[in-house]
């Protein structure tokens, strides 16, 4: 940024993953000076790899137990819900009959249960394939939008 703004790398913005893997949102957003606070992941050998490499977050195991208020303070929360429904490989069933394309709305949920708690989040980042804006004749991307 400019002069008369705050750049990143000197800002005091925190972020919270879902559907984290071996944290690739995470590590981007520490080298643009964001801190990752907390994860989701279900996967057993991704929680070992995240708790090593950022060993103070917390990191919760179940996106369809974790309640959003229970999480930190946070400004951005990412999400890469599983894109299976959404895919070719999936046979495009699609958000709403894919069950796990469907943990979408958890994310959603937990995003509503933060905001509800006042503990986030302001900007919102959903990574997922190009299916997402065609399957279902377009409307599951309606459907995510809407949520």
């Amino acid at each position: 940024m400019g002069e008369e703004g705050l750049s990143v790398s000197q800002s005091n913005l925190r972020a919270v993953s879902l559907f984290s893997g071996i944290g690739g949102f995470d590590l981007g957003f520490e080298a643009a000076g964001i801190a990752p606070v907390a994860m989701c992941e279900f996967d057993e050998n991704c929680q070992n790899v995240l708790q090593r490499h950022w060993p103070t977050a917390t990191i919760h195991p179940d996106v369809t137990r974790l309640d959003g208020a229970d999480l930190p303070s946070h400004d951005i929360l990412s999400f890469g819900s599983p894109c299976q429904g959404l895919s070719l490989a999936g046979q495009r069933k699609g958000i709403h009959n894919d069950e796990r394309s469907s943990l979408f709305f958890e994310a959603i949920r937990v995003i509503r249960e933060s905001r509800e708690a006042g503990n986030g989040p302001e900007i919102i980042i959903w990574e997922n394939v190009p299916g997402a804006l065609s399957s279902g004749g377009g409307e599951d991307f309606w459907a995510a939008l809407n949520a």
